[in-house]
């Protein structure tokens, strides 16, 4: 099988299969940034940077599909209600089946804001009549499922001291940590923990 790779910088999300030829592989890469999660205004995730890296195979009917994505999206710490950049890692291999008629409960891709995939999400139907394939929002789907169950900093010292304090939302384990640390640092934003304990007692 001739394999001759090519690169495409593409900011729409599409990939015009009409145009690609059977057996050969294809490589896309498109921008996850605060442009993109535009197309989803009542998302958790408006903000973002990062990259979507589809590797493509075209065969008679169908496309073998490969996504990988690497993005920070910024989100809301559980914690104390801090914006952070949550790391995303995503890998799917998705196929495309194109298909003039498609299985009862299945739906074409169509746009992006439209629904896209079937239930178990690891094919997408796409019509011949269809200009193109539009991956937009089988990658917003892939980063939203991507997302940890508990949206917090990675370290509870990258928190902010005053809304730990005031919601008093920390672990014992985590407040003994945190008011050890800041009795041995002195300066610490965190100090100011230990008299909320003692005022517990």
């Amino acid at each position: 099988m001739l394999i001759q790779p090519s690169v495409s910088a593409n900011p729409t999300y599409k990939i015009d299969f009409h145009g690609l030829k059977a057996g050969e592989s294809y490589t896309y890469d498109f921008p996850v940034d605060d442009r993109f999660f535009e197309r989803w205004p009542e998302s958790e995730v408006t903000s973002g940077r990062g990259e979507a890296r589809v590797e493509a195979v075209k065969h008679a009917s169908m496309m073998e599909l490969a996504v990988t994505i690497d993005a920070e999206v910024l989100l809301t710490c559980d914690r104390c209600l801090d914006e952070f950049l949550c790391p995303v890692h995503f890998e799917g291999h998705p196929v495309v089946k194109i298909s003039a008629s498609i299985p009862e409960g299945e739906q074409y891709s169509g746009d992006a804001h439209e629904a896209a995939n079937n239930s178990d999400g690891d094919v997408l139907w796409v019509s011949p009549a269809e200009d193109s394939l539009d991956l937009g929002q089988y990658i917003y789907e892939s980063i939203i499922l991507s997302l940890p169950f508990q949206r917090v900093h990675s370290d509870i010292r990258e928190c902010n001291p005053d809304m730990l304090k005031r919601f008093r939302i920390v672990s014992e384990e985590e407040f003994d940590a945190l008011t050890h640390e800041g009795a041995d640092e002195g300066e610490s934003p965190f100090a100011a923990l230990k008299e909320l304990k003692e005022d517990d007692k």
